[in-house]
């Protein structure tokens, strides 16, 4: 299921260790009225239709798999956010994403987290939102060159937010994301889907690995 036109694949890292089993950086687009620590992800003007979140992680797609969740929340008194990272297999919420797009290999996740750390919210600022916050980290984080093993570029972000939003709409039409006692068809029949599993688009390789 190709999303997009092929990208140049030309590897950018620093790091010659072997990276074949080395986390992956994803973006992961979670439902609206998922929890935080002090935060509802309510609908907002300033907010996109989805919460939008980096996650580092293994290959595997169960949802309770190892991991890190690194985003901003947005608190429910007034237009704050707070910037979180979550342990996914210790934070229900964190396990509910609806798609992830897997973007390159992390071989410095102590550096990333630096990064990510240095990219606070903006409080004085009414166009900022979890998209803006992600769009911004993916740009730092291809920028710096250190973090990770990747064909893409800082200015490749807008092919990746359409991937991300294509890729999704087809997985909700497919009825994705139906809760589980509604998923089987009038026949009774069962999805081809895991509902342990999240559904996975892999943008470098343009090919969907996980239903």
């Amino acid at each position: 299921m190709a999303l997009r036109s092929p990208l140049p694949r030309s590897w950018s890292s620093t790091s010659t260790k072997p990276t074949r089993d080395k986390p992956r950086l994803y973006i992961v687009l979670y439902p609206r009225g998922g929890s935080s620590t002090a935060s509802s992800f309510r609908n907002v003007s300033s907010c996109d239709s989805y919460h939008w979140a980096l996650v580092v992680g293994p290959q595997t797609a169960l949802r309770a798999d190892v991991g890190t969740r690194y985003h901003v929340a947005h608190l429910d008194e007034g237009n704050k956010y707070i910037y979180e990272e979550q342990d996914i297999p210790l934070n229900i919420a964190a396990q509910k994403g609806l798609v992830r797009i897997a973007l390159c290999k992390v071989t410095n996740e102590q550096r990333l987290q630096s990064i990510l750390r240095s990219l606070p919210p903006r409080e004085n600022d009414s166009a900022f939102n979890c998209l803006t916050w992600v769009r911004e980290a993916f740009t730092k984080l291809h920028e710096d060159g250190k973090v990770a093993k990747t064909y893409l570029k800082a200015s490749d972000w807008e092919h990746v937010e359409a991937c991300t939003r294509k890729y999704c709409k087809r997985k909700r039409d497919a009825g994705r994301f139906q809760e589980s006692n509604d998923m089987a068809d009038n026949n009774g029949a069962v999805p081809a889907w895991d509902v342990k599993k999240i559904s996975t688009f892999n943008f470098w390789e343009n090919r969907e690995t996980t239903f």
